[in-house]
């Protein structure tokens, strides 16, 4: 039962984050997430590894505050860690196409766990990756 209460909390925090991206996928906008942490040339890489430019997607930025208000006792105090550094990038794809998950340098949050999130807050065609430059939890890419 605990393990199920952790999953429920682990898709609920998604859909809180994921919740306000569902209202931008109306009109085809792409989404970027990064983490508050990384530096400015960090930050550079991961928008070119998305394929995507800093005027040409909605960026938000997650720091490990809200890592905290919405995973705390559902992640571990190492997966939660004290910097913020896990990137997202979210992509409305044609109707039918199904939700379409990549990581990269995250080492918790499975492709699975990401696919349940979007499918759990009502998006049902999307590219989605999730990533970092360098290895990371990824408890990010659920707030």
């Amino acid at each position: 039962m605990k393990l199920k209460n952790k999953i429920t909390s682990l898709l609920l925090c998604g859909a809180l984050f994921l919740g306000s991206i569902n209202f931008a996928f109306a009109d085809g906008t792409r989404v970027v997430t990064l983490g508050a942490n990384l530096s400015t040339e960090q930050r550079a890489t991961m928008l070119k590894y998305f394929g995507v430019n800093e005027n040409e997607v909605v960026i938000v930025e997650v720091n490990n505050q809200e890592e905290r208000k919405y995973l705390e006792g559902v992640a571990t105090e190492a997966q939660l860690g004290k910097k913020t550094y896990s990137c997202a990038y979210v992509e409305p794809t044609k109707s039918g196409s199904g939700i379409n998950v990549k990581t990269a340098n995250i080492t918790w949050a499975t492709s699975s766990m990401i696919a349940s999130i979007m499918s759990t807050v009502g998006i049902e065609d999307a590219n989605v990756v999730a990533a970092a430059p360098f290895p990371v939890s990824g408890t990010v890419i659920y707030i």
